[in-house]
């Protein structure tokens, strides 16, 4: 159960500094943008985004080969 919940809590954390990343870029970039940014793997990145996505603070947009990343107005 130990690295399950250290799991979540990696991700979520990757999730927070995906939303500072986004917002200090305007609020919109492209996945690729932010992936390099924090230097993050891609499982890791759709992981964030997903998590994101789910909870609504995020829209995603697909852009040639990856996605626009746009912070949502509840912000």
């Amino acid at each position: 159960m130990q690295d399950a919940a250290k799991f979540t809590d990696t991700l979520a954390q990757t999730a927070g500094n995906l939303l500072e990343t986004l917002k200090a870029a305007g609020g919109d970039a492209s996945s690729w943008d932010l992936k390099l940014k924090l230097h993050l793997s891609s499982s890791a990145l759709y992981l964030a985004l997903g998590w994101l996505a789910a909870q609504g603070k995020v829209s995603l947009y697909p852009k040639e080969l990856n996605f626009r990343v746009v912070l949502n107005d509840k912000q």
